[in-house]
């Protein structure tokens, strides 16, 4: 076992089982990125960029952004392959009241908000595709929340029985979400070849004047639609050879998505051209359906497919977070709890599936919400690529199964990188959200005070 950079090993207990494999792992990875922004974002950056080199251009630069994060999470996955991941890089870079504070803000506003979300994003393309093709008329307000609550609560129970259960469930979804990729860029190559004429003619007018406003937009929400990848380190104590699978997964998983994104937006351009991909509200689907009659709900049933796998990864994976807060002794010790059975953290699985819940019934403020995660997600992004270099002076000689490659210049782009989005993030936020990531920060500290008390040995730092 990989020595804990802190001299203990409080996060690991008997109980979870091995189970999940390299493929496993990519899965994983995959599954946490590829979610509902890659179906929107391409009309924000092609309007943005202005041309097909640029647009590449613009996601070659969050591929690389990505690719720089996952080598720091890889190496600090490989010496800490402990339950909780990101929480344990936290912790053992700033300790644990920041790390402490990484897992309460991903239970009552990070994760949580984001499933909920996901989850309605879910049920929208899911009424959507039944509307296009059954002649839905669509679910209601509360049919819809009805259908979110339900998914959520399934999944959960789904995880809960089975870290193996979970994982088969994520890479069916993730399969068929590639394979659903894979099909519009397809229909893309064969129009950039000449094999099919579209159906609908590409917008004309070519490429669109260069804008740095509009660059630097397309650029920010681009290091959003890679974010993803840092999930799976939490599963790290049920990863057979973790020193070895948990890097090499993280690394494949997000260079197979930086392909995937630089594939399909080619695609778009090829069938729309730029302005048509600009000018488009949903430019996946637009792409697709200008190509063949089944194109929208191919993509719809894309879109909802992808949702579905986005909510069940997280559902899989943040509950590993409070397992580690409660063996930690700065959360509530039956969440550490392990399932004798299914030798799963069901209870963290239900905390974190009842928190998801409550967010879906603060649907009108959602946006408001997911401005807090940014700026919380950033924090700690910052917190773990700073944890590297600090580990690399502080203990030079601990196993690295994997050593970042590029050390210290990639590290040091993911680093720059999270702090400037960081700093912008807080410099145009709305004061509301910024006020409800103040409390939130206040409130955990308030909570990690009464847990120092009870447990203080545990919870110094």
């Amino acid at each position: 076992m990989v020595p804990n950079p802190e001299g203990d090993d409080s996060t690991v207990r008997p109980g979870l089982a091995r189970v999940l494999g390299l493929l496993d792992v990519t899965m994983l990875v995959m599954g946490s990125v590829i979610g509902a922004g890659v179906f929107q974002a391409p009309a924000r950056i092609a309007a943005g960029m202005g041309s097909l080199e640029g647009v590449l251009g613009a996601w070659a630069f969050g591929g690389l952004v990505a690719i720089s994060g996952a080598l720091v999470f890889a190496e600090l996955g490989g010496m800490m392959p402990r339950t909780g991941g990101e929480y344990v890089f936290v912790r053992a870079g700033a300790g644990r009241f920041a790390a402490f504070l990484f897992g309460w803000m991903s239970l009552t506003a990070i994760v949580s908000s984001a499933i909920a979300y996901v989850a309605g994003v879910f049920v929208e393309h899911l009424e959507a595709l039944l509307r296009s093709t059954a002649g839905f008329e669509g679910f209601g307000s509360g049919g819809a929340k009805a259908i979110a609550v339900g998914v959520i609560v399934a999944l959960a129970l789904v995880n809960a029985r089975g870290v193996r259960l979970g994982a088969s469930v994520q890479n069916v979804a993730m399969l068929a979400k590639i394979a659903g990729i894979l099909c519009v860029v397809a229909l893309g190559a064969a129009v950039g070849l000449g094999l099919i004429e579209p159906r609908v003619a590409p917008t004309e007018g070519g490429d669109l004047p260069w804008n740095w406003d509009g660059v630097g937009m397309a650029l920010f929400g681009i290091v959003f639609t890679f974010g993803g990848w840092q999930n799976v380190a939490s599963v790290a104590s049920e990863i057979r050879n973790p020193e070895r699978n948990l890097p090499l997964g993280t690394l494949l998983g997000t260079l197979a998505v930086v392909v995937l994104y630089l594939a399909l937006n080619t695609a778009l351009v090829a069938i729309l051209g730029v302005r048509g991909v600009a000018e488009s509200a949903t430019p996946v689907a637009a792409a697709a359906g200008a190509v063949v009659s089944w194109g929208e709900p191919l993509v719809a049933a894309l879109v909802t497919v992808s949702t579905f796998a986005i909510t069940q990864v997280l559902l899989m994976l943040a509950p590993r977070i409070y397992v580690a807060m409660a063996q930690d002794g700065v959360f509530f010790r039956g969440i550490g709890a392990i399932h004798e059975r299914w030798q799963t953290p069901a209870r963290a699985i239900l905390l974190q599936a009842g928190f998801a819940v409550a967010h879906v019934f603060v649907a009108g403020s959602i946006g408001e919400l997911l401005e807090v995660c940014s700026i919380c997600d950033w924090v700690f992004f910052t917190i773990c690529g700073l944890t590297l270099f600090v580990l690399r002076r502080r203990l030079p000689d601990a196993p690295r199964p994997y050593r970042a490659w590029g050390y210290p210049w990639m590290p040091a782009i993911f680093l720059v990188c999270s702090a400037t989005v960081l700093v912008r993030i807080a410099l145009s936020a709305q004061t509301v959200p910024a006020l409800q990531a103040a409390g939130l920060f206040a409130a955990g500290a308030i909570a990690y005070a009464l847990w120092a008390r009870r447990s203080p040995a545990s919870a110094g730092g």
